[in-house]
């Protein structure tokens, strides 16, 4: 449609799409909603939070650029955890209008490899997909100057992970988020179906919500 504004002896025509599906309201929404190409989240806002022994996903509190962030914890000792087995998972319920391949940024603490001869990583999937192995740190990394990622590091206080899904339905979906190594701290989730703009902190949080 189109909004017609009127003032100084001028009018000027705003062109408006707006978008409102019957499927799913604000009052029976469970969980996270696609708006505008995109879900932004904040990792502490997940569906669920499903430990493992003694391995888990922690809240710290006012941390991060934006809310909190989750923190992978287990004995320093333990192998990596394997998704699917061993591995305490974050779960995050979505709906999402969109089809297609969606591209995934996870923000994360610029924590360092602080294991010896180890890298750092985890693992993320939608649904039952298996899930993708990805390394944030890898085991021989040398944060020394002149290293360009640790330096972009370092300045934005953030280290930002992607990862790409395919997505072949609309409807309810779970992004799962795995433990393998301990220290690995989550900020932020940005799903991006095609609409996310440039930005250094990620968009605002999607509306959400919560899972009773």
């Amino acid at each position: 449609g189109a909004v017609k504004i009127k003032g100084a002896a001028k009018e000027v025509t705003v062109q408006v799409v707006a978008f409102n599906p019957e499927e799913i309201t604000p009052e029976t929404l469970e969980g996270f909603a696609e708006g505008e190409g995109v879900v932004s989240i904040e990792a502490e806002h997940y569906s669920k939070n499903i430990s493992s022994d003694d391995r888990r996903w922690s809240v710290i509190e006012d941390y991060g650029h934006t809310l909190s962030a989750m923190r992978a914890e287990a004995p320093v000792e333990a192998a990596p955890a394997v998704p699917g087995i061993d591995s305490p998972c974050l779960e995050y319920q979505m709906y999402l209008f969109s089809k297609g391949t969606f591209e995934i940024t996870g923000f994360f603490a610029p924590t360092l490899n602080f294991m010896s001869n180890r890298p750092m990583q985890y693992a993320i999937s939608f649904d039952d997909e298996t899930p993708q192995i990805i390394t944030l740190v890898p085991k021989d990394y040398n944060a020394q100057n002149r290293n360009t990622d640790w330096e972009k590091t370092v300045s934005d206080n953030m280290r930002l992970s992607k990862s790409k899904h395919m997505i072949k339905t609309s409807g309810y979906h779970t992004l799962k988020i795995f433990m393998v190594d301990p220290g690995v701290v989550l900020q932020k989730i940005v799903v991006n179906s095609g609409g996310l703009k440039p930005s250094y902190l990620g968009p605002p949080e999607s509306f959400f919500r919560e899972i009773k």
